[in-house]
């Protein structure tokens, strides 16, 4: 009889603990799975109105984001995964605001780059200046964050100029200039520790008026602190020629006879309507519109080590046309004016990736 009852006993503290756990799994675990839904591109208000009739929990984590603000940007566990009922879904909520593409301000010298960032909208942080072989004193040697990268407007961009290539014996390292504005070239030269000596403007169709065409010493060579870097630069004014001599009396008084071997009889006039004889002249470019607006686009390849293809195109309300598809060699300095419509977009291409993206209103 007591054994009898102590099985008794037993079966229904088993019973009790039995149900006990099912509880407590049914409470804490849910009493069965379900697949999670997809919510990204969502909005927040009806993700977590769909999650919360499944039997699931919601946690809302804001970031930044170029979709539009309460729009689910990811989520967690992926969509279609089971999980139990009572469950946390993780969802991804953008904050908003806007974003824009940061330039590539390599290779610019620190003032251009300076210049080129505020007028992105952008402001400059810490500025760290370091020996580089590569790179010219005063000119960019890297960015952060780097590009090309989407971020938020205002944000402060950090900065590594380089100092040049280190002193050797003495010695400064001529920078390279070339293919650089006048005006660069005069403070890259001046932070390396040199001096600009004489400038000689020469005509050319060829290079961009005001960009360094020659150099004297050339870059990569030795000189002493304080010596003298001369300039060859690129005009695009030609050269006025001498205005002809007033000849004399005395000149005016003597003829040149000449002798021709032949002299063919003159055609008698024909009568009929008068013809200019003088040559046309091809129409001039047209003008922008009054209506028109002009986007100035400024961009400079990198100093890379061969030539790579440029390509510029523009899209505002007449449609999409190309302003540039060339072959353009390292560190060349791109200066365009194009007219446009309304809102318009310039996009630019280096060896047929993107690189640069900006809207003008």
């Amino acid at each position: 009889m007591r054994r009898l009852f102590k099985i008794t006993l037993l079966v229904l503290i088993l019973v009790i603990a039995g149900s006990g756990v099912f509880a407590f799994y049914t409470i804490f675990f849910g009493g069965r799975d379900v697949a999670v839904p997809g919510l990204t591109g969502s909005p927040v208000v009806d993700a977590v109105s769909l999650t919360e009739k499944m039997g699931l929990l919601v946690r809302i984590d804001k970031v930044d984001s170029v979709q539009p603000a309460g729009e689910v940007v990811s989520q967690w566990p992926e969509p279609g995964s089971r999980i139990h009922k009572g469950k946390i879904v993780i969802l991804k909520v953008s904050k908003g605001g806007d974003r824009q593409p940061l330039p590539d301000v390599r290779g610019m010298e620190y003032g251009q780059a300076v210049t080129r960032l505020q007028e992105s909208g952008f402001d400059v942080g810490d500025v760290v200046k370091v020996h580089s072989d590569s790179r010219p004193a005063g000119v960019i040697v890297a960015q952060s964050p780097a590009s090309p990268v989407m971020v938020p407007p205002g944000r402060r961009i950090d900065l590594l100029v380089s100092l040049g290539p280190p002193r050797t014996g003495g010695k400064v390292v001529v920078p390279d200039v070339l293919e650089r504005s006048e005006k660069i070239a005069r403070q890259i030269i001046v932070q390396s520790g040199l001096k600009v000596g004489s400038v000689k403007y020469e005509y050319t169709y060829m290079t961009p008026a005001g960009m360094v065409m020659n150099m004297d010493p050339k870059p990569g060579k030795t000189l002493a602190p304080d010596g003298v870097v001369n300039l060859v630069v690129a005009t695009g004014k030609k050269p006025e020629e001498p205005a002809p001599q007033a000849s004399s009396p005395a000149e005016e008084e003597r003829e040149t006879v000449t002798f021709p071997t032949e002299v063919a009889p003159a055609s008698p006039p024909v009568p009929g309507p008068a013809v200019s004889q003088e040559k046309p002249t091809a129409p001039p470019a047209p003008a922008p519109s009054p209506g028109d607006k002009i986007a100035r686009i400024r961009y400079q390849v990198p100093p890379l080590a061969r030539s790579m293809p440029v390509r510029i195109e523009i899209v505002d309300g007449n449609g999409t046309r190309v302003l540039l598809d060339r072959q353009a060699s390292a560190g060349e300095y791109i200066s365009l004016d194009a007219p446009y419509v309304g809102q318009s977009s310039v996009t630019i291409y280096l060896g047929g990736e993107f690189v640069w993206q900006d809207r003008y209103q």
